[in-house]
C-alpha cells in the first residue's frame, strides 16, 4: 500500500496561519489585559470621585438631619452611569441615608460574597443573582472635624465587561483580515518553491532506487538550487561510498560475534557462596575488549576468584581472553594450588600468544567454611582488602611475571603467594588497570591512593554500592572524558 503524504503547499500554509493566528492571540490577550487595567483604574477613579462628592456635600446635612437634602444627593449619585447604590452609615454600620429612603435605620449588609480587592484596595463582591459589584467607600466628616460615618457606593463591574466584549469584538475581526492575508500569502510563496521541490523528491527517488547516474536540474539558484546541486554531488560518491559500507557491514558482523563469544564467557551471575556477596562491572573501551573476571566454584566450598587484563583491545585482545577462560577454568578444577593454576595457564598461552601480547591475571582461591584466602599473581597490580573491624584498607601485590612473558620453569619460580583470613565485615577489591589509569581533562591520573579512599568511603556498605561507588568516583574524576581503556571491576564481601 503507497504511504500518503502531505503537500508542502498545505504544510506551509498550515505553518503561517498557525504562527499568524498564535501571534494575533498573544497580542490580543495582551491588550485585553490593558484594556482591562485601563477600564478598572479608570472606573477606581470614578467611582472615587463619585463617593468622595458624596462625602463631602452629604456630611453637613446629615449632621443637623436634613434627610431631604441627603436624599437628594445620594439620588444625583445615581444618576452615574453604572451606580447600584449609594448611602452613609455610622460607625457602627446604622444606614443614616440611602438612595432607597426604606433602607434608612436598617444595618448595612455587604452587597453580596466578597470575591477580591481591585488594585485601589476596593472590594468586589458577587450578589446572590451572579452580578459582581465594586464597592467604595469614604470617611463622611461634618465641618472637618465631626466624623459622622461612611459613604458607600456600588458600581455595577457590567461597565468593564460590556467594554471588553466590544475589544473581543474587535481582535476577532483584526484575526480574520490577519488569517486571509496569511493564508493568500502563503499560498504565493508555497506555490513559488513546491515545483522545484517536486522536481528534488523524484530525483532523489530515482537515485534511491539505484541509479546512481541520475542527475536532478533545477534552474534556480537559490537555497534549492544549491541543494540540487549537492544531491548531484552525493550520488557520484554514493558508488564508493557502498563499498566501504558492505566492508563495514562486515567487519560489524565480526565484532558482533566476537562480542557475543566474550560477553557469553562473563559471568550473568555468581555461584551461591553462602555467607559471601558478589558484585561486579564490566566496561570495554571499543566494542569488545580484553579483560575478563569469574568466580569459578571448586569443590568443599572453596571458589577460585579471577581478575585478567589482556594487553591490547578489540577482536586479538577478546580472543586470547576466551583462551585464557577456557583454561583456567579446566585447571582451577583440577589443581588446587593457586600457583600451579597460573603455571599450567602460562604454558597453554604461552605458545599461542605472539605479536609482544601479553595478559595479567590475579587468581586466589578462597575457602568459604574458614574465611582463609590463597593469592597470587601473573604481573596484575594490587588488590585492596577492606578490613570491617576497623574500617581500614589493606594493599596486596603478590610478585610474579605476566602469562606469554616467561617460560614455565622460571614463570613459577619467580611467582609469590600470599596468605589472608577474611572476617566479617571484610571485602576484597579488584579492578584492572582501566580504573587505575583513567586520565582526567586536566591530566594526571586516577592511581591506587583514590581507589583506596574510595574503598574507604563505601567499604562498610554492600559490595554493589562499593562497586558503583569506585566507578562514580573514576567517572567523577575523568570529567566524561573518553574511556581509554577496558574496565572491569570485582568485589567480594564476607557478611556473616
Amino acid at each position: 500500500m503507497k504511504e500518503k503524504h502531505t503537500g508542502i503547499r498545505q504544510e506551509i500554509m498550515a505553518v503561517i496561519l498557525s504562527l499568524t493566528l498564535a501571534v494575533t492571540a498573544i497580542m490580543g490577550i495582551l491588550v485585553l489585559n490593558i484594556q482591562k487595567k485601563s477600564l478598572t483604574n479608570e472606573m477606581e477613579l470614578r467611582g472615587l470621585s463619585v463617593t468622595r462628592n458624596i462625602a463631602n456635600n452629604i456630611a453637613d446635612f446629615i449632621l443637623i438631619k436634613y434627610d431631604l437634602e441627603a436624599a437628594k444627593i445620594l439620588k444625583e449619585a445615581m444618576q452615574n452611569k453604572g451606580v447600584m447604590y449609594a448611602m452613609v452609615a455610622d460607625s457602627k454600620g446604622i444606614i443614616l441615608a440611602h438612595n432607597d429612603m426604606t433602607r434608612v435605620k436598617t444595618m448595612y449588609t455587604p452587597p453580596g460574597k466578597r470575591l477580591y480587592s481591585t488594585p485601589g484596595k476596593n472590594t468586589v463582591y458577587e450578589t446572590a443573582s451572579g452580578e459582581k459589584v465594586i464597592e467604595f467607600t469614604a470617611a463622611v466628616v461634618a465641618k472637618r472635624k465631626a466624623r459622622i460615618g461612611v459613604a458607600y457606593v456600588g458600581i455595577s463591574y457590567d461597565l468593564i465587561g460590556n467594554a471588553l466584549k466590544r475589544t473581543y469584538i474587535d481582535i476577532i475581526f483584526v484575526t480574520f483580515i490577519a488569517v486571509l492575508l496569511s493564508v493568500a500569502g502563503a499560498f504565493l510563496l508555497s506555490a513559488a518553491i513546491t515545483k522545484p521541490i517536486y522536481a528534488l523528491a523524484e530525483g532523489a527517488r530515482i537515485v534511491g532506487m539505484g541509479d546512481l547516474d541520475h542527475k536532478i536540474r533545477i534552474k534556480n539558484r537559490n537555497e534549492l538550487g544549491l541543494l540540487a546541486d549537492a544531491l548531484n554531488s552525493m550520488t557520484e560518491g554514493l558508488k564508493k561510498a557502498q563499498q566501504a559500507e558492505i566492508l563495514r557491514l562486515a567487519l560489524e558482523k565480526e565484532l558482533e560475534i566476537a562480542w557475543k563469544i566474550q560477553d557469553s564467557l562473563l559471568p550473568k551471575s555468581f555461584p551461591d557462596m553462602k555467607k559471601y556477596e558478589v558484585a561486579a562491572f564490566y566496561r570495554p573501551a571499543k566494542e569488545i575488549g580484553g579483560d575478563y573476571y569469574d568466580v569459578i566454584p571448586l569443590s568443599k566450598g572453596r571458589f577460585g576468584i579471577v581478575m585478567a587484563d589482556v594487553s591490547g583491545k578489540g577482536i586479538p585482545a577478546a580472543l586470547i581472553m576466551t583462551m585464557l577462560s577456557g583454561i583456567l577454568n579446566m585447571e582451577s578444577a583440577a589443581n588446587p594450588d593457586p600457583v600451579t593454576v597460573l603455571s599450567k595457564l602460562n604454558d597453554g598461552l604461552l605458545t599461542k600468544v605472539g605479536g609482544g601480547m601479553f595478559a595479567t591475571v590475579f587468581y586466589a582461591v578462597i575457602d568459604t567454611g574458614g574465611g582463609s584466602v590463597v593469592m597470587v599473581s601473573a604481573g596484575h597490580h594490587e588488590i585492596l582488602v577492606y578490613r570491617g573491624k576497623t574500617a581500614s584498607v589493606e594493599s596486596y601485590s603478590p610478585k610474579g611475571a605476566a602469562i606469554g612473558v616467561l617460560k614455565s620453569i622460571e614463570f613459577g619460580a619467580r611467582m609469590e603467594k600470599i596468605s589472608l583470613q577474611v572476617e566479617t565485615g571484610d571485602k576484597l577489591l579488584l579492578f584492572t588497570d582501566g580504573i587505575s589509569e583513567a586520565k582526567a581533562a586536566k591530566g594526571g591520573r586516577f592511581g591506587m591512593e583514590r581507589a583506596v579512599q574510595s574503598l574507604q568511603k563505601n567499604g562498610g556498605k554492600t559490595c554493589r554500592a562499593v562497586v558503583d561507588g569506585l566507578l562514580g568516583d573514576v567517572e567523577e574524576f575523568t570529567g566524561g572524558q573518553e574511556q581509554s581503556d577496558d574496565i572491569a571491576i570485582l568485589s567480594i564481601g564476607r557478611n556473616a
